[in-house]
Order: structure tokens, then sequence, then C-alpha cells
């Protein structure tokens, strides 16, 4: 084989994804979770999601992890297109303890890697699928055919942007190590930050093939997805709380996979969001020392599930006992405690681990013989959702035949009742008036109120609100406050609001021209009933058009009232004398007492350069300006008849007479 072809070869195979990674032989399980973001991507892809992939190594053959993965995104509609195939770079790295100290043989050590990338995606109203493809599985593992050959395919499937969701996110790590002929509990529980119900079952690795398409992987004999620890093996998992039990009879790697899938309720019915597939790693080891009889729960919650509502404290005691008098680890995992955050949950007064990204958070609590955890949990109306809460515990000893017991029991915070039944008040009312509404139904201590298209007057937190309304439409909401700081359901009425007939016609008037105005109102001709100050009504009334008459030089408002709202103020209109009309006086008395010395133009101040020019009867021009400003006062002329002629910039001409009187 040529230099070039077997270069050509070795890049097609990477991006089939065959031979990505570095190193082979070092996978040793992972899961590919997602979080939708925003529409705020490109007008062709407006969609943001956020991918993370997990993936476990083991520290013989690749410790570092790979510097980078490759994540294929696939829509969901038919033909199954793929929309884009990313190259992840890690982005952090963190060594994992497996075995005791001083306990052997020991497992390898395990290191982690994350890998984040932020995507933007089209429009698919099936959703999308993620895929995550590396190489190589670790040659340790016991129950595959040659498993140094087989690379670990993991997906999850994205609701589609219509239903903004984030994917389960696992409390526990992939790599688990277990005593060799004893029952171990593994906690597989994963937290969903939506509050959707959450399904677990075990489910069948898979490998890529035929250019990524999933195929499972190839069992050693006796070995298979039902019974990966073989058929003297056990393995069984709570699709509820995803509480698994683990019995090996043979030392060793074993794969497994785990599969949690989500559903919500949407428009009442209970629908599938997706599935995700966590590939998992056991270590089966002989575990030293003296026979040891497992840790018991002497005192436990008598039931499973408890409903709590919002201002309520539940106070749950576990305690577990040793039979060998060895010492003890409690340890309590929920969501719940997130540390010293909005959630009032703790553990011996400890509120937890818990943060934004890893959000279920742990208390441990340490013992000899007896260990007793008391969980406290003060419910608000910011936890209320219809799924419940997990709380995982686990009690282990801790010599090197370390034995685990678990128990769950789950919390469900009730929301408060709707409370509200209507808002009574007027539905339709007029602009600029002022209505009073009133909350009908369950009596609260305090409630708010909320105007659209409305201002609120005066206090918004009583039962009953005075709204004044302004806009076109509109409409009032209020929701009742309940003792322990919760708020009811809100009550929403619309409210149209009747801004009165639009009445169109000229706005200004020149002084020449202040009769026989016309205003119309867009509708049937009907008992409109019009009135006008500084003016009169000539003609019309009774009807959508009228004629009116205004006082030259005064300034009107005309207001008319529909007939269908005679208790609304009506729709004014003001009329304005026009500042650009030119206006003529006809007479100069020239004697200096300030009335009528000059020939004066109304508002030709607002034309410049306006050209006048005066003649005698006889036709003599005895006066001309090129850009008059209301100068000529009749120098050198006398009394008498006198014609101007007057040109605007844009040619426009006036002609007519006035008299000098003297």
């Amino acid at each position: 084989m040529t230099r070039l072809l077997r270069k050509t070869r070795i890049l097609l195979l990477c991006w089939l994804g065959v031979v990505w990674s570095a190193a082979a032989n070092h996978l040793m399980g992972g899961e590919l979770t997602y979080r939708y973001l925003d529409a705020a991507g490109t007008r062709d892809a407006p969609f943001r999601y956020r991918f993370t992939a997990s993936i476990y190594y083991d520290n013989i053959n690749l410790p570092g992890g790979d510097p980078y993965v490759p994540i294929t995104i696939f829509s969901k509609a038919p033909g199954r297109p793929m929309l884009s195939r990313l190259v992840v770079t890690r982005t952090s790295l963190e060594a994992l303890s497996q075995s005791a100290t001083g306990c052997t043989p020991q497992s390898p050590g395990v290191t982690l890697g994350q890998y984040v990338v932020t995507v933007a995606l089209p429009a698919v109203a099936e959703g999308y699928e993620a895929v995550l493809v590396v190489n190589n599985r670790s040659t340790m593992l016991t129950n595959l055919r040659a498993p140094d050959l087989q690379s670990m395919s993991v997906a999850v499937d994205v609701a589609p942007p219509s239903l903004p969701n984030s994917s389960p996110v696992f409390s526990d790590r992939a790599a688990i190590e277990i005593c060799l002929g004893d029952t171990s509990t593994v906690l597989n529980n994963a937290y969903d930050a939506d509050g959707d119900r959450l399904s677990y079952r075990f489910g069948t690795p898979t490998a890529p093939v035929n250019n990524m398409a999933a195929s499972p992987v190839v069992y050693a004999p006796g070995y298979s997805a039902a019974a990966p620890f073989g058929a003297a093996g056990y393995v069984g998992i709570d699709a509820r709380t995803g509480l698994a039990r683990y019995y090996g009879r043979t030392q060793g790697a074993f794969l497994l996979a785990v599969d949690v899938s989500e559903y919500r309720i949407v428009n009442g019915r209970e629908i599938l969001l997706g599935t995700m597939r966590r590939d998992i790693q056991v270590f089966v080891r002989v575990c030293g020392g003296p026979v040891n009889q497992p840790p018991v729960f002497t005192v436990a919650p008598a039931q499973r599930n408890f409903q709590v509502v919002p201002g309520q404290v539940l106070n749950v005691d576990i305690t577990a006992t040793d039979p060998e008098g060895q010492p003890l680890d409690m340890t309590v995992s929920s969501v719940l405690l997130d540390g010293p955050g909005a959630i009032a949950a703790t553990v011996n007064g400890q509120p937890g681990n818990g943060s934004s990204t890893n959000p279920v958070g742990r208390v441990q609590v340490a013992g000899t013989a007896t260990v007793t955890g008391r969980f406290q949990f003060a419910a608000t109306c910011a936890q209320a959702r219809p799924e419940p809460y997990d709380v995982i515990v686990t009690a282990s000893d801790e010599p090197c035949s370390r034995k685990t017991i678990a128990t769950a029991f789950q919390i469900t915070v009730v929301a408060p009742p709707a409370g509200l039944v209507r808002i009574v008040g007027d539905s339709t009312v007029c602009a600029e008036s002022t209505r009073s509404y009133t909350a009908v139904g369950t009596a609260f201590g305090s409630y708010q109120w909320t105007a659209e298209g409305g201002q609120i007057q005066g206090p918004a937190t009583g039962r009953t609100v005075l709204v004044q309304w302004a806009g076109s439409s509109g409409a009032v909401s209020v929701r009742g406050a309940t003792g322990t700081g919760c708020f009811s359901a809100p009550a929403y009425l619309p409210v149209a609001v009747v801004t009165g007939p639009v009445v169109t016609g000229p706005a200004v008037y020149c002084r020449a021209a202040s009769t026989g105005l016309r205003y119309q109102v867009n509708g049937p001709a009907a008992r409109y009933q019009w009135s006008i100050s500084g003016g009169t009504v000539v003609s019309g009334q009774g009807t959508n058009e009228v004629v009116v008459d205004v006082a030259p030089g005064a300034a009107a408002t005309l207001r008319v009232v529909d007939p269908s709202f005679p208790t609304c103020p009506g729709t004014t209109f003001p009329i304005g004398l026009d500042d650009t009309c030119l206006a003529f006086f006809n007479i100069i008395t020239p004697n200096g007492d300030g009335q009528n010395d000059k020939f004066i133009i109304e508002n030709v101040e607002r034309h410049p350069n306006t050209r006048l020019s005066i003649y005698n009867r006889w036709g003599r021009q005895v006066y001309y300006s090129a850009d008059y400003h209301n100068t000529y006062g009749g120098e050198s002329t006398g009394a008498g008849m006198y014609y101007y002629h007057c040109q605007l910039a844009d040619g426009t001409t006036y002609k007519g007479w006035f008299e000098i009187v003297q």
C-alpha cells in the first residue's frame, strides 16, 4: 500500500469515527447529555443546545483521555439526515479512585474526561438524535468477544424545540467496583432539571458499524445483555429510582448499559420525550478478610412516598447498624441537598454539596456500629411539581469486603389549589374611564393584581382593585397569596376598551376658509351626537358626517359620541388655525397709532423670499420687495386704492387690492 493510499484511508476512517482515539483498549463507559439553551442562533439554525460527553478511561492505556471526540447530530425527520458533525475538545479531566486503600487486588484507576460544545440546529418538528462514538473498549472486559476491536457508541434523544428540555444527569460514576460472590447495591439514579418522570432499565451496549449505524456489541460465549455476569450472576434495577443490584461469580470487568427515559404530560397526555444510554463498566474483584455481614437498616421510613405542601416540614429518620460493630458510612443523595442554596433540606443539619454543575448533592454521616441520619426538608412553592424528588440512602461498612445496603424514598411537593374562581367587573369599558374589579372565590390574606392596557389606581394587593383604562384592549388578572408565600393559579379577564369613533377631516384651516369644514366618522349613519366649542355645527347632526363653521382665527374642539356607548366621553378632535396660510389685510392707516400702519400679510415669515409688487390704479408700480417682511406703510403714495401681486418662492401667486386711508 502506497503512502498516499494509507493516508487517504486513515482520513476516511477518521471521518467515519472508526479510529478516532489516540490509543486503543481504554474505554470504561460514558454517556452523552444535552441542554436546550435558547432560540438565539442564526436564521437557518435558531435553536441552540449544549452537549456534554462524559467518558471514563482506564489509567493504564490512556490516563490523559482523548484530547477531542466526535459528536454527530441527526434529524429525526424522515430519512434521518445528518445535521452536524462536531469535533469537541476536552474541557476537564479528573482522576477517580476505585478500591479502598490497602485492599488487594485493585481494579485499574479511572479517569473521567468531559467534552462540552454548543451547537445551533434548524427547526425539526420530530426532534434530533446525538451520537458519540469513540474507540476502543477496554481489553479487560470479560463479557465481550475481542473487546479491543469494539468501539463505544452512546446516544441521546433530543426533544424538539417545541418542548424545551434537558436530559437527565446521573448522580454517580459509570465505573463501579463490587465484591466477588456478593450482592452489591449500586446507585444509578439520575436527576432531571425539568421535573419529568424518569424510568430506568438495562439496555444493550452498542458499537458502530456500517458508517455509524448502531449494532449490539458481540458478547463472549455465556454472556448476554440479560446476563452480563453470566448465567450464575444477577442484575436487577428499580425502574423508579435506578437503584441496581449486581451479583458476580466470576472475577473480571463487565460491560452493562442503563437506559433512562423521560416522560412529560403535554395537553393532558403523558408522552415519551426521549431516552439516553449510559455504558457502565463493573469490576468484580476478590475482597479479602473474614466473612463480612452486611449492615442493616434498623430504623427506616415505613412509607416510600411522601406528599408535602409548601410550608410543611418533613422529618425522616434513618439508622443503620453493623452486626460486627464496624465503622459505618451513611450517604444521603438528593437534588434537594443543594448546599446553602434555595432549598431548605439537610441531613443532621448539613445542607449537602449540590451545585449548578453537580445538582445531586450528598451528605455523609459516619459512626461506629451504628449511624443515624435525620433528613429534614422544609417545602416551599418553588419546589412544587408533579413528579417526586428522589432521596437515596446507602450505608457501607469499611473492610475490603465492603457491604453496602440502600433504600430510597420519594417526596412530592403538592402545588397549592387553584383558589380563585373568576374576576367580577366590566369586560367592556370606555377609554380613560376607571373601573373596579373584585376577586371572587377562595379568600386569601392578600392578592397580586396586574393590568394590561390600563393603570392600577392605588393598592394592588386587596380583593378589589381600581383600573384606569387607556388602550384599545387589555386584560386584568389576579392571584391570591397563601400564608406560606405561595400564589394560587391566576384568574384572567379580557377587557375591551372602547376608544370612541375615529374622526377624519381637516385639523387646521386657513383664516379665509373657516366655514364649511367637513368631518366624518367610520360607521353607519347612526345618531352620532356632535358638538363643537369655538364654532357651530351647521348640518349633519345625528349622522356620521357634519359641516361646521369656525370663527376666523379661533381654535375649536369637535366632539362626537357613539350612540352605542352613550356613557363614554366620546372622541375629541382639535381644530386650529393653519399658520402656513397667507392672509392679506386690505387697509393701511399710516398714522403711527400701531393699528394697520403697514400692509400686513399674515404668516409671510413662514415663506422666505416672497416677492411683493404694489401698483396704483393706473398700473404704475409704486413698491417692490424681493423678500417681503410686512414693512410697506404707504410711503410716497397718497390715499386711495392700490393693487398687489405676491409670488412665493415655489411660484404660487396671489392678487388683490387694499386701500390706504390717511
